[in-house]
């Protein structure tokens, strides 16, 4: 009898709660498209041209994009962070830019600060053991927002085969 009672009281209590949020007008903004991954790939020759990375971003109904990205190059070595607010996603490419929010560089690390900005692609080329690996660009670095987040920019292009790793695309 009690569950009853508990789960008549938890139904009313969400039916309420819904009814408030439309009655007040307000209207929760729903994802339109999204991507997200992680792997490795290599950058160079040898045991420390490896690059690993992961990102998530998602870009919701009132047309605002969050997201969060970061990698490490073995090679330079250079790791870095960032906030994504830039998806655009054709078919099965998606396209992300945003700014670096923290690096850890050695001495020689290509001049990488916080506050620059940062754009790189992926390609979603389906999932199981038949399809081919998911594909990732460099990420390129600027001082200067020197392009907008489009498929059609210039020397971004997603060739690079993921290795131990998945790229999820969606819209």
């Amino acid at each position: 009898m009690n569950r009853k009672i508990l789960a008549f009281s938890v139904a009313a209590i969400t039916i309420a709660a819904m009814l408030l949020t439309v009655g007040s007008g307000v209207v929760l903004a729903q994802v339109v498209a999204s991507a997200t991954g992680s792997g490795q790939f290599h950058e160079f020759p040898g045991p420390n041209g490896y690059r690993t990375f992961t990102f998530s971003a998602q870009t919701d109904s009132s047309g605002i994009t969050t997201g969060v990205t970061q990698g490490y190059s073995r090679s330079v070595p250079l790791s870095w962070q960032g906030t994504l607010n830039c998806l655009d996603v054709e078919g099965n490419v998606a396209t992300m830019s945003g700014v670096v929010t923290d690096v850890i560089p050695n001495p020689n690390a290509l001049g990488i600060l916080p506050g620059f900005f940062l754009v790189f692609q992926v390609i979603d080329n389906g999932e199981g053991k038949n399809s081919p690996p998911d594909l990732v660009s460099l990420t390129f670095f600027e001082a200067t927002p020197p392009f907008p987040c489009l498929q059609s920019v210039d020397g971004i292009f997603a060739t690079t085969p993921i290795e131990n790793g998945n790229v999820q695309v969606h819209k």
